[in-house]
């Protein structure tokens, strides 16, 4: 788990040297155990491997700050690479970055882990390559070897690199398929290329500034959404989308391709729905297994809903018998949003060592600051500072890898707002009986009846959002971004398609921010064993009455672990998670206000100072 940064002058022009520093610098926090640096003339071969100040003392390299810079056309670097380590595998001095090949002519940086890193080092082993480390990032550069760009189809994973190929004289750059692991870039064609994991990398390099985008500022405004798309809230910095691999060549042609997807046409018909459940049963256990290696400290997030429940009961079945897996919780004074009856349930019946944190309105608003510092944009709840105060209470407990459950409410139909999809569908397919039954069971168990009508936001602006503007700046009125579906779609059900688009395209990513932000902050890493890419394939197959049936969200979950899981959170109907009494907090101020403070005035929050002194 790293941070990274790296910048191509196309023009040929020297790297500023200082500047690469300090965009590494600014993100010192996703990296602390280890520094490094790589300077190449892309058109001579020339490349210089360094060290900075936090670079670990067992490695003999050159300095960077003693590296002059030179203008001559054969001399000079116009490529560098910035890394830093949080170390997770092989914690010896061979996981270092940027990281070469064997023969010198691919150089890496990597951010993120690729889970199957063994099976694949056996397997290429088996082909003849040679491995002098234990490290996953160098079983990525052997995979790059044996099948080119295509080796990030090979990966289990999260992960977003920047790979240098000197024999082709091109960069390439992978992000991982669900957009775990962050990466931002600014292009100028023809003149330069830069990326970073977070966007402070590039503002503190002065490859960017901080002008803000209107059309995506006022999707946040007047409709809430963030994450759309490849523009940031930033007018000069963009993201390159999950799932998406990026080449470009020393003459500056740059092309994207997306390497992987889900094809909801695909089903696997006639299994009982007992045999359905012991094939997500075996797909889970298998990814959580997976993210359960590390050298280092592994523990869980537990918030005491379905998801966290199973990934801790499930860790539990696979430790040795003598471990204790240590969970951390978020709590609060509010009974209405407190779920610690539901905690202590999965801890009585597992082997766990729990640690609790209590947030508050005071410390809320006292590190908003550095909340959203760390997060760069808008976000949509103060659940968010509820996942911060999590990790920052593993960090202070010595565990460096949190599983969390994340992921299965996009993918499983978690949340109430798909009863609607669930309804159309019901009725597009004339099944009368069926949608009265579902009527009445979604009323019995949720107290709700889902309607037959599509949402439809309202094209008005919100009064708090007008006022909002007024103090601030006018922003053009948009349109909120609607799901686009291929034509091959057609046949396909209202509410597998919504799945499909909130879980590869929108509405997931944005959860994903959310958790690597709040945990690199702490230098913590996060591992989502719901997102294991044969496990949500495997799901977009099955039928759709194994995700919502009789008024349950979530079926098969709850079918595949019930006897693993406490049976009061299998049955359990209400959903919360992180959340906290937020309007409670807030007082008066809209969640817009909140966010719009911290854009307008990054160096001070006013919101702090009136909320703190209202009483």
């Amino acid at each position: 788990m790293c941070g990274i940064f790296g910048i191509w002058n196309l023009d040929r022009q020297a790297v500023d040297i200082t500047g690469v520093q300090l965009a590494t610098t600014a993100i010192r926090h996703r990296g602390p155990d280890d520094e490094g640096y790589l300077l190449v003339n892309t058109h001579a071969e020339r490349l210089r491997s360094c060290r900075g100040e936090g670079t670990d003392y067992r490695l003999s390299l050159p300095d960077i700050s003693q590296q002059k810079a030179d203008y001559g056309v054969h001399t000079r670097f116009d490529l560098a690479f910035g890394f830093r380590r949080l170390a997770i595998l092989d914690l010896s001095p061979g996981g270092h970055q940027p990281m070469s090949s064997h023969d010198g002519k691919f150089w890496i940086v990597f951010n993120g882990e690729v889970y199957n890193y063994r099976e694949l080092r056996d397997e290429l082993a088996a082909r003849g390559h040679q491995f002098r480390t234990t490290s996953d990032t160098e079983v990525i550069l052997a995979a790059y070897e044996q099948w080119g760009e295509s080796c990030v189809e090979h990966f289990n994973g999260m992960f977003a690199l920047a790979l240098w190929d000197s024999t082709a004289r091109k960069m390439f750059v992978a992000r991982d398929r669900f957009g775990e692991k962050p990466f931002h870039y600014v292009y100028i064609p023809q003149r330069l290329f830069a990326f970073a994991s977070e966007m402070k990398a590039l503002w503190a390099a002065g490859l960017a500034d901080r002008r803000i985008h209107d059309e995506t500022l006022a999707l946040f405004t007047q409709h809430g959404q963030v994450e759309i798309g490849e523009q940031t809230i930033y007018s000069g910095i963009l993201r390159l989308p999950q799932a998406h691999t990026l080449t470009l060549t020393a003459d500056g042609r740059l092309q994207k391709r997306r390497y992987w997807d889900i094809d909801p046409t695909q089903r696997i018909d006639g299994w009982s729905d007992e045999r359905y459940a012991e094939g997500f049963r075996e797909h889970f256990t298998n990814s959580v297994n997976l993210r359960l290696r590390a050298d280092v400290p592994v523990g869980s997030s537990l918030s005491g809903g379905l998801d966290s429940s199973t990934v801790v009961s499930v860790i539990n079945r696979l430790l040795p018998e003598t471990a204790v897996q240590k969970t951390f919780s978020a709590r609060f004074d509010d009974p209405a949003r407190d779920e610690g009856k539901w905690m202590d349930l999965v801890t009585e019946s597992n082997r766990v060592e729990r640690h609790d944190v209590w947030p508050t309105a005071e410390r809320f608003f006292e590190e908003l600051r550095d909340l959203f510092w760390h997060q760069e944009e808008p976000f949509t709840s103060a659940s968010v500072y509820a996942q911060w105060s999590v990790m920052r209470l593993a960090k202070e407990h010595g565990v460096t890898v949190l599983l969390d459950g994340q992921g299965a409410d996009e993918m499983l139909a978690g949340y109430h707002s798909y009863f609607n999809e669930m309804t159309d569908d019901l009725l597009n397919s004339f099944d009368v009986l069926g949608y009265l039954k579902w009527r009445r069971d979604c009323l019995a168990m949720h107290g709700v009846v889902p309607g037959s009508f599509r949402r439809v936001l309202s094209q008005k602006t919100p009064e708090p959002v007008k006022r909002l503007l007024k103090r601030t700046r006018s922003l053009p009125q948009v349109e909120p971004a609607q799901p686009v579906y291929p034509r091959e779609f057609n046949r396909v059900s209202s509410l597998r398609k919504l799945l499909w688009w909130n879980t590869t395209r929108a509405g997931l990513v944005e959860l994903l921010r959310y958790a690597d932000r709040n945990s690199m902050a702490h230098s913590r890493e996060v591992r989502l064993p719901f997102l294991d890419h044969n496990l949500v394939e495997f799901v977009f197959k099955v039928p759709d009455r194994l995700l919502m049936r009789d008024g349950w969200t979530k079926w098969i979950i709850r079918e595949a672990f019930r006897g693993i899981v406490p049976k009061e959170i299998t049955d359990r109907v209400d959903k919360l998670g992180y959340m906290p009494p937020q309007q409670q907090w807030l007082g008066g101020l809209s969640w817009q206000d909140v966010m719009m403070d911290q854009l307008q005035k990054p160096e001070k929050s006013v919101v702090s100072e009136l909320v703190l002194t209202t009483d």
